[in-house]
């Protein structure tokens, strides 16, 4: 066996011109991979964060339906004790914020604006939105202010209003149905680059909100940050279960935003779409080489036939060359892969800007080593290699001698 394998690789050296760019060519399809990978992976990390941390939070919980029509009477079971000390104890949760959520009408001197309020605590809020980051004029909320208000910058375009302006406030009040209306006065305006947002929605204090709705100190809804974004998307979410509970219900951001989570189920199809493209290839490549040395060799091959080597011997040579070939391939490509994803790790890939299944990317993507791309990738890439070498390994080892013995 060890005589076998010294002969494959000095075989292969034979033509090194002919190796060494058998072996990039195939390096370069393996590194390719590895950081398509790396991008893909990155990119989705990317996509949720965008989605989840200006302000959705990576899940959320609420009574089951209210997120239907949101329903001011449908507020969280047990939120005002039990359950905000249970989420404060999980080592698993970055951060939580309590909001009180419902439809509304604001109205000024100009025109009136239907829009959806919401009550938050801003000391809470700073841990899992972007409220305050994307102040653009006056300031975020005071939580000792109870009669401000913060609005979009599109908001307060339609409605010719601007930061010290008095607005009314009119939202239906949990239980009768009654409309309430409250005076308030702009604090200030943010604007997220999203239409939706700076347009329709509104921000005041938790207290004020839950007076307006009339809801006592109940809440509508807890968004919630994982210390692993990761977390939430999985099949069986151990939080989901633990807090759905009781007519609540605990919503990931795959859930929340089906249609990303639809996108990047897409993507991970796609790279393995790409991986089988890519294999295909690299199985061209490595045939091609194989073939090339061998028959260069027919003369070779049909003297060690002739002496009386057997047909198992001679396509085990071959097998083995394949396998030489695939491991320096393996080394490049690795070799290759890290470098590249290493320094784009670094530099990180600029599509700021750009919107993609409604979602603005505002970071560079930073592709970053994943364990599979070095456990996985490589390995198939040798496997696939021998599995291609079988074909020109069973063609030399029916090498009939005399007929090969009339090659030079």
């Amino acid at each position: 066996m060890w005589m076998l394998i010294k002969l494959a690789w000095r075989n292969i050296f034979r033509n090194k011109r002919r190796t060494l760019l058998s072996g990039l060519a195939i390096g370069v399809g393996l590194a390719s991979l590895m950081f398509a990978d790396a991008v893909i992976f990155s990119l989705g990390e990317t996509m949720v964060r965008a989605a989840t941390e200006n302000f959705s939070g990576n899940a959320q919980i609420h009574q089951k339906g209210f997120v239907k029509n949101f329903e001011v009477e449908k507020v969280i079971s047990n939120a005002d004790n039990k359950l905000l000390i249970d989420l404060g104890k999980e080592d698993a949760i970055k951060s939580f914020a309590p909001r009180v959520v419902g439809y509304g009408m604001l109205t000024s001197t100009f025109d009136a604006n239907n829009i959806l309020v919401y009550g938050i605590n801003p000391v809470m809020e700073k841990n899992i939105s972007k409220i305050s980051d994307n102040m653009i004029k006056g300031n975020y909320l005071d939580a000792q202010d109870d009669k401000k208000i913060l609005i979009g910058k599109k908001l307060a375009e339609n409605l010719n209003i601007n930061v010290g302006d008095k607005v009314v406030l009119t939202v239906a009040r949990a239980g009768s149905g009654d409309l309430s209306q409250e005076m308030f006065r702009i604090g200030g305006v943010f604007s997220f680059g999203i239409r939706e947002m700076d347009e329709n929605v509104i921000f005041l204090n938790i207290t004020s909100a839950q007076k307006v709705f009339n809801v006592g100190n109940d809440i509508h809804e807890i968004a919630i940050n994982f210390k692993d974004i990761n977390l939430p998307a999985q099949k069986n979410f151990p939080f989901a279960i633990k807090y759905s509970q009781n007519g609540n219900e605990m919503l990931g951001w795959n859930k929340m935003f089906k249609e990303l989570d639809a996108i990047l189920h897409f993507t991970q199809f796609s790279l393995s779409i790409l991986a089988l493209i890519l294999f295909s290839i690299i199985a061209l490549g490595i045939m091609n080489t194989i073939f090339m040395s061998l028959y260069e060799r027919m003369f070779e091959f049909g003297v060690l036939r002739a002496v009386g080597t057997r047909p198992g011997i001679v396509g085990a040579i071959i097998l083995f060359e394949a396998l030489m070939l695939a491991l320096i391939s393996a080394v490049i490509g690795i070799t290759l892969g890290v470098i590249v994803i290493y320094f784009s790790s670094h530099y990180g890939i600029d599509y700021r800007g750009i919107e993609y299944a409604h979602v603005v990317f505002r970071d560079k993507i930073y592709p970053h080593f994943r364990l599979i791309q070095f456990i996985l990738y490589p390995p198939c890439l040798i496997l696939f290699s021998m599995i291609v070498g079988i074909y020109p390994a069973i063609y030399a080892a029916k090498i009939i001698p005399a007929k090969a013995l009339r090659k030079t």
